[in-house]
């Protein structure tokens, strides 16, 4: 029989899952599944199917060279095809004629250091945030992501998520690089209408999302890739606390808050009633270069 504490524990049962909440929520939620069968089996449910989006995602991926190389090979087949059908249709001996040497050229392939294979890894370089320098008065008080604050909850969430994900130890829930499919899926996940952010640089690809839990509040990740650093979006309901951080930056308008926790940096920003941050271990002034292009 359902209790009035069962809505409350099974909207937390994923954070509870993937150990996102705190020790006492934790443990309230633990003693509800001792004596309540009904929540207990949907706890086992969705261990069971945590643990099959994981075996799932733990599956080796083919290389990206393959997948080039597939592509190309499925275009040059396609052009012959179509280079076939063009001298059928004509059927003369000089549409056979141009077939062999069209045919020959195609699959000569790419010369050796360009096409789709040749190897063109860059890495990252800071960007900058257009231009402008962090101000010099320090920032307001509130989510402060700055080293010296060990202790921010917020910060150390922040890590936390991102972390994981890159770890895959929090799989993705949904895998798309279409902003848009990934804005649906979240409605109705989120207590707000969750705009997916769409970046200038087209290096910068949406890998997809899952839901997840900041404090008391349920938020929205979202992971993206640029040339093989990973970047983290976490956008969350925002409350009367201001955003703040080590560093501010003025971007179009807009004051970004900057810091760093060793190795990882952050950008944060409110927009109307939420906040975004953005982590990665790119360059702090690349973050905040992204940040400003979130509209």
């Amino acid at each position: 029989m359902e209790t009035g504490s069962c809505g409350w524990v099974r909207r937390f049962l994923g954070p509870w899952k993937d150990g996102e909440l705190d020790p006492a929520d934790a443990a309230r939620i633990e003693a509800h599944l001792a004596s309540c069968p009904a929540c207990a089996a949907q706890a086992r449910f969705e261990k069971w199917f945590g643990g099959e989006v994981r075996r799932l995602a733990d599956r080796p991926r083919a290389p990206e060279r393959l997948a080039q190389r597939v592509s190309f090979e499925l275009r040059r087949a396609q052009r012959a095809r179509r280079v076939r059908r063009a001298a059928w249709a004509a059927g003369s001996v000089a549409a056979a004629a141009g077939l062999v040497l069209l045919v020959a050229f195609v699959a000569r392939g790419p010369s050796p250091g360009s096409g789709p294979t040749a190897d063109r890894s860059v890495v990252a370089q800071p960007s900058g945030a257009g231009g402008a320098p962090p101000s010099a008065s320090p920032a307001p008080p509130g989510f402060q992501l700055a080293a010296r604050h060990d202790g921010d909850p917020f910060a150390a969430e922040l890590v936390d998520r991102h972390e994981r994900v890159v770890q895959r130890t929090l799989p993705l829930e949904l895998a798309t690089a279409d902003g848009g499919a990934a804005a649906a899926w979240f409605q109705g996940k989120v207590p707000f209408a969750l705009r997916v952010p769409r970046f200038a640089d087209a290096r910068i690809r949406l890998r997809g999302g899952r839901l997840t839990h900041v404090g008391d509040r349920d938020a929205a990740y979202l992971g993206y890739e640029l040339q093989g650093h990973s970047l983290s979006v976490l956008v969350v309901p925002g409350d009367a606390r201001p955003v703040g951080g080590e560093r501010a930056y003025d971007v179009g308008g807009r004051t970004v808050f900057a810091s760093s926790r060793g190795e990882i940096h952050y950008a944060v920003f409110r927009d109307g009633e939420v906040v975004y941050a953005l982590v990665s271990d790119l360059p702090e002034t690349t973050l905040v270069e992204l940040a400003g292009q979130i509209r």
